[in-house]
């Protein structure tokens, strides 16, 4: 095998957003495909992927940003630009979404839409953007920064527990500090997972099947509920460390679908439910399988036109920008 100098390429990177947008249709589309499956553990199994579809997102978002603070230094056009890709795109697709749904009535529903209640991952995300910001910016040397971005990590995911939230709230938050620590000390760790690079495969192979049979098990025996959270933490980490190092494997013209879903798997993300109620509901004379065929086609289709739209704007809002400064 060819020797690393990273661990994620931008394609690479690419491909693991769209694997992880996958996921996270399948858990949302799962139970409607129940019968035709016919299968009580391959069901749950595939209601459960969407969380390590999601710590596939974190860990591109945690080491895409160390690599970008580490070649500028941060200021405040850095948290704009991510807040600028991820927040806005929320906030059209979101807002249109509520229009056709009826429109979004009294404060709650304002502050609900404004902070991303009901999209959880947008939620997350912008904390872990601030957050990272935050600590790049009073923090100077790698240690101090991965402690005090670990201590972020650490106090949200516990708000969350302590808030009665939901396990897909906070197990998947280790994965964006464990990328963000694979970018920041990526020399020094090449060295060591490079060496032997089967072995360790084989190593993280073995944790992936720990973390499959321990969720299988929960399904008979459910565990309590600090077991749970620790055991669902501790299979995002193995599921995410695979991820990275598996990651170089990803390379070859087939896996370019993947990485074309992945530059718009925010836009999917955000319009795969919405369309696929809307088309089930639309066209209740159409069986199942063609419900989900169309609503995947739909997704992508206008999920790339969108993510087009947004990027005409976003070039000709620089180039203008670019234009005044030069006058």
């Amino acid at each position: 095998m060819k020797r690393r100098t990273l661990f994620l390429t931008r394609e690479q990177s690419m491909i693991l957003r769209g694997i992880g947008v996958i996921l996270v249709m399948v858990t949302h589309f799962v139970n409607w495909y129940a019968d035709l499956l016919n299968c009580e553990p391959l069901r749950y199994a595939l209601m459960r992927s969407g969380i390590y579809g999601v710590d596939l997102f974190f860990l591109a978002s945690g080491y895409g940003l160390v690599k970008s603070a580490s070649a500028k230094k941060i200021r405040g056009i850095f948290l704009w630009k991510r807040f600028k890709n991820t927040y806005l795109p929320y906030l059209v697709i979101v807002g249109c979404i509520e229009l056709l749904s009826g429109g979004i009535r009294g404060a709650k529903d304002w502050y609900q839409f404004l902070t991303g209640y009901d999209y959880w991952f947008i939620r997350n995300i912008l904390i872990f953007y601030l957050a990272f910001f935050l600590v790049f910016r009073s923090m100077k040397t790698p240690g101090s920064r991965m402690t005090a971005l670990a201590a972020c990590m650490i106090a949200y995911t516990a708000w969350l527990i302590a808030e009665g939230r939901a396990d897909f709230w906070y197990v998947s938050n280790v994965a964006f500090w464990l990328g963000a620590v694979i970018a920041q000390y990526e020399k020094e760790l090449l060295k060591c997972f490079n060496f032997l690079y089967p072995v360790w495969i084989a190593v993280l192979a073995a944790g992936v099947g720990w973390v499959v049979k321990s969720g299988m098990d929960g399904r008979l025996i459910p565990p309590s509920g600090w077991e749970k959270i620790r055991d669902g933490i501790a299979a995002s980490a193995v599921w995410t460390l695979f991820a990275a190092q598996a990651s170089c494997l990803l390379a070859g013209r087939p896996l370019r679908v993947l990485a074309f879903l992945g530059e718009i798997s925010l836009e999917m993300y955000l319009l795969h439910l919405f369309l696929f109620y809307r088309v089930l509901n639309g066209f209740p004379e159409l069986g199942i399988l063609t419900v989900g065929a169309l609503t995947v086609g739909l997704t992508v289709v206008l999920s790339w036109l969108i993510h087009w739209l947004f990027s005409l704007l976003f070039s000709a809002a620089e180039a203008l920008g670019g234009g005044k400064r030069r006058r």
